[in-house]
């Protein structure tokens, strides 16, 4: 008996363990991690007591012990203040433990729409999640971005509707698992079967998607600078000592091997936090990076800086700096896009979807991204819609260490080229770096931890894309999912057995 009680507990706990372990192996493993959190709520169900408020109280126990279990592993490991750690893994409960409340009251139902209903909260919950400053939208359907023919559906759903087949899935096969407990309310085969129909169904779509994608007629040459530099020597660097010289040579020498291109590449991004010393925003600030001033810049080569720069007030602002040469090969500033800082409940400045902007690198109009505005889907659809034809991202997770949020940042923002239907490259500190075309196919790779230069050749699709047109409206039709399985006449909950 006392085994019996436990196994719920045991189940949630296996189901944060393969979150985490999905977000670090492309997502395929994710598929699995719904499955012994639905078999959790299903055993907790059959002995709930009558009524929506026990369902509430069997839902949310289980699923805050999730939140604060992939809480602590994803972000309880990084380089970062513990009490900042501490806030987020106490947001991750709550958002997990309030979603499996609900959910618990949907399976309570016993409708066949119930699964299908619990995968449509969750992609509603990332929806909402996605507005505000204070927000983590860090998504199930993101971590899909390796299984390319799936991640074709981004293109008319965004990523929450990924989310949505996952959850479904997940939630259909724990469920009928229940059945092996003598739980027998969720065991019937349409129910395990339509989900699984689903997939296969946006999996051939995808795959003719991808098979019909035509050839683009011009591309971009780029070049990504990937120094990899741990963040205890850039500790050492932000002051006036030999660190701050050896940090900045290390960039130096990877900019002068991308230089010694031939062709020249037409853009060089510099990484999110690549000169960290509360640079000014001026040319002659620049120009005092050694590494900037002994290489001749070709005339059509634009670099794209991401650093940590001083405002007039003295205050930092995290922001991508863009520098052209002058008649005598000097690179000079051209523009600025100033994105102050920007993880909500950590750097207190952040500010959202105002910030995206526009500005050419190169020959075309690039939309740039700094670090964790990658995550927002509303992002890459504002910056198309914008006139961007590339989205650029500028990261820097080496303070993330080893943590699976590393793995899962770098590959959320994958996402952001077939939603918006724009070829994308990202320029990681750290890593990971890539280059993808427009159906979201990598051109191009540098994984985490590794030192060099990326060089790649962007195809310049432009992709109409249905997510592009329509965006956060998903959230309606997610949100009348969600309570299909409340329509109607409800049936009773079993009590104790």
């Amino acid at each position: 008996m006392a085994l019996t009680r436990a196994l719920p507990w045991v189940l949630v706990v296996l189901s944060a363990l393969l979150q985490a372990y999905g977000a670090m192996s492309s997502g395929h493993v994710m598929w699995l991690a719904p499955v012994p959190w639905g078999l959790a709520l299903a055993l907790r169900l059959s002995r709930a007591p009558t009524g929506w408020l026990g369902a509430l109280r069997a839902g949310a126990g289980p699923s805050a012990l999730l939140g604060l279990v992939a809480g602590v592993q994803q972000w309880g490991v990084a380089y970062y203040a513990a009490g900042a750690w501490a806030l987020l893994i106490a947001y991750h409960v709550v958002v997990w433990g309030l979603f499996g409340a609900l959910a618990a009251v949907l399976l309570a139902t016993r409708r066949a729409s119930a699964a299908l209903g619990v995968g449509a909260l969750w992609a509603l919950l990332e929806v909402l999640r996605s507005f505000g400053a204070y927000s983590y939208p860090f998504s199930f359907g993101g971590m899909l971005a390796g299984e390319l023919p799936l991640l074709q559906l981004a293109s008319v759903t965004g990523v929450s509707g990924l989310s949505l087949l996952l959850m479904w899935t997940g939630m259909a096969l724990g469920t009928a698992g229940a059945s092996a407990f003598g739980v027998r309310d969720w065991a019937r085969r349409g129910r395990v079967l339509a989900p699984l129909f689903v997939t296969a169904l946006v999996a051939l779509g995808g795959a003719l998607r991808l098979r019909a994608a035509p050839r683009a007629s011009e591309t971009l040459r780029i070049a990504v600078l990937q120094g990899s530099v741990p963040t205890w020597l850039y500790s050492l660097a932000s002051g006036t000592g030999p660190f701050r010289r050896v940090v900045e040579e290390h960039y130096g020498a990877l900019y002068r091997q991308a230089l010694q291109d031939r062709p020249a590449p037409e853009v060089v991004f510099f990484p999110e936090t690549t000169f960290d010393w509360h640079l000014e925003m001026t040319t002659a600030s620049l120009r005092r990076l050694r590494s900037l001033g002994v290489t001749r810049l070709p005339q059509a080569t634009t670099l794209a800086i991401g650093a940590s720069f001083r405002d007039l007030r003295g205050a930092s602002v995290n922001g991508i700096a863009l520098m052209r040469a002058d008649p005598q090969g000097q690179p000079t500033l051209v523009d600025l896009i100033a994105k102050r800082r920007l993880v909500p409940l950590i750097e207190s400045g952040h500010r959202a979807a105002k910030q995206w902007a526009v500005s050419t690198a190169g020959r075309v109009p690039v939309g740039f991204l700094v670090c964790y505005e990658s995550m927002y889907a509303e992002a890459g659809r504002t910056l198309a819609r914008s006139g961007a034809r590339v989205l650029a991202i500028a990261s820097d997770d080496a303070g993330l260490r080893h943590s699976p949020l590393a793995w899962t940042h770098a590959q959320q923002g994958r996402a952001r080229a077939v939603e918006s239907g724009l070829p994308l490259v990202r320029a990681g500190q750290a890593g990971q770096s890539y280059a993808l075309d427009a159906y979201g196919r990598s051109l191009a790779e540098l994984p985490q931890w590794e030192v060099g230069v990326l060089r790649a050749e962007l195809p310049l699709h432009d992709v109409p894309t249905l997510y592009r047109a329509l965006g956060s409206w998903w959230g309606l039709p997610w949100g009348a999912l969600a309570l299909t399985p409340l329509l109607g006449r409800r049936r009773r909950t079993p009590g104790p057995r």
